[in-house]
């Protein structure tokens, strides 16, 4: 189905030739119909490249230079019209929102379809088809902009797998998805791959795609650098994989293990009987009852859709409850006093960088006096941005920009922090590194709370996880656990630390 014959591909100009370290180098690869093949590697590597190429975005939207020859089914994908293109496969990229053209779900199923010229009727049938299959039937209704992150994605993969398309390219599919979701997906690609669809996979949480793979790519600053079957990659220790940068579910035992000390829970943020609807379908949470204590690390973990990010939202204010009462060190806070006194850091950092360069950025908004500046260069050399000081945020990775969030946060006046799915996208040194940024800035006196669904993260950075239920008692407090958190937390960075 898929050959990468000798493939040497850098972006930018032709002129630029072949000398640039981005993009893939030499690459032999065979892909056989009806196979599932996960490329793995630290980020950066080159999986998003191979994966462009082998969808036709790269060179003709990701310009640059090409030597050697992909061909998918025996055509190049490059040379296909959009509507050859989408017959021929369907492509799911890392941020869902990105591909969406349409207002609700259902006109997005239907969207390709729709302009490949179906039957009405067909249309119906594939739709109704695809959203069982997937699980989103339940939110066929539902604007595209009022679901959840995790939502959004499995709304992109029945979307591009409604046409049944002989090859199915995913990135990152299960980034944004609870143990719930990540289940159902890899019933749907088994039952797709028994179909004789082609699955070609970048990921990071390798473990959980075991089910579905038959073997895993290996990538390292643009060449393949290691091949294992899916039995060979069960077997493997993180002794193993670590030095590819690969994620492993025995991180968490690296090194001996303690208990962080219990805080005084009279300086704790406190909500009592929290309560918030949306008016339009009933979502939110009900009656909960929290307890973040200072310089705490909270998981806040559940289904997709459980209520976690609206949750944070009222605790940083950005929402007003209906009902029930936040209270600071015992005094009751205001929504905004709650903005003054918190700072959340979105998934997507592009949305919340304004300023022209990294240093500007991470003190924007404040008053800069000596104090400050030398809290700005502390920041810069606890979270590693020293080099990029003078750069444009835009012109950061991702995983720079939300360096950038994490150290204006560290900067901030805000007491509560909250990281949505900070290690989204994230290969196992990333994860290390944001467990140790985290345990920075609660050893500079913030209590930080993590919506994630990312079980690693939490077991090395947080002493508590809090789990919303994502059942008929949606929003409703399930788990409040002391967790203990590795030495290998406390003691990995290697960048130095004023602190």
């Amino acid at each position: 189905m898929i050959e990468l014959n000798n493939v040497t591909f850098c972006y930018g100009n032709e002129d630029e030739g072949f000398g640039s370290e981005t993009g893939v180098k030499n690459i032999q690869m065979t892909v056989k119909t009806g196979e599932c093949v996960v490329l793995c590697g630290r980020s950066g590597s080159g999986k998003s490249t191979i994966l462009r190429l082998i969808g036709g975005l790269a060179p003709n939207f990701y310009t640059g230079s090409l030597a050697g020859e992909v061909t998918v089914g025996g055509l190049n994908p490059s040379d296909l019209l959009p509507e050859e293109r989408t017959r021929l496969l369907g492509v799911v990229f890392q941020d869902p929102r990105s591909q969406f053209f349409m207002e609700n779900v259902r006109d997005e199923l239907a969207f390709s379809a729709e302009n490949l010229g179906l039957a009405p009727d067909e249309i119906i049938r594939l739709i109704e088809k695809q959203a069982d299959l997937i699980g989103v039937s339940h939110l066929l209704g539902r604007s595209l902009n009022k679901l959840s992150s995790g939502q959004k994605q499995r709304v992109a993969i029945a979307a591009a797998s409604v046409l049944s398309p002989p090859l199915l390219i995913l990135d990152e599919p299960t980034a944004n998805l609870d143990h719930r979701g990540t289940q159902t997906l890899n019933e749907m690609l088994v039952k797709l791959k028994q179909a004789g669809t082609t699955l070609l996979i970048s990921e990071h949480r390798l473990h959980s795609l075991l089910p579905v793979v038959d073997s895993f790519v290996c990538m390292e600053k643009g060449t393949i650098v290691r091949t294992w079957s899916k039995d060979e990659f069960s077997q493997l220790a993180y002794e193993d994989v670590c030095p590819y940068g690969l994620r492993h579910p025995d991180m968490i035992n690296i090194g001996s293990t303690h208990i962080l000390e219990d805080k005084n829970e009279a300086e704790a943020f406190e909500g009592r009987k929290l309560t918030y609807r949306y008016n339009k379908n009933g979502d939110g949470i009900e009656d909960v009852d929290i307890v973040l204590p200072k310089r705490s690390v909270t998981a806040l973990t559940g289904g997709n859709g459980a209520g976690k990010t609206t949750l944070c939202k009222i605790l940083c204010g950005l929402l007003r409850q209906r009902r029930g009462t936040i209270y600071n060190r015992e005094i009751p806070l205001s929504a905004g006093r709650r903005r003054t006194s918190s700072y959340f850091v979105m998934q997507d950092a592009d949305y919340q960088l304004y300023a022209d360069s990294v240093g500007n950025e991470i003190v924007l908004g404040r008053h800069l006096d000596e104090t400050m500046r030398l809290r700005a260069y502390e920041a810069m050399e606890a979270f590693g941005l020293k080099k990029l000081e003078e750069r444009h945020p835009a012109s950061l990775s991702g995983g720079e920009k939300q360096r950038v969030t994490m150290a204006a946060a560290y900067c901030s006046e805000a007491e509560l922090i909250v990281l949505d799915e900070p290690t989204s996208g994230l290969d196992g040194d990333g994860v290390l590194k944001v467990a140790a940024w985290v345990n920075k800035l609660a050893q500079a006196g913030k209590t930080i709370v993590i919506i994630t669904h990312d079980r690693i993260l939490s077991d090395l950075a947080c002493n508590q996880i809090i789990e919303l239920k994502n059942e008929s008692n949606e929003g409703e407090i399930l788990k409040n656990n002391k967790k203990t958190v590795t030495s290998r937390l406390l003691e990995f960075s290697g960048e130095k630390s004023r602190l």
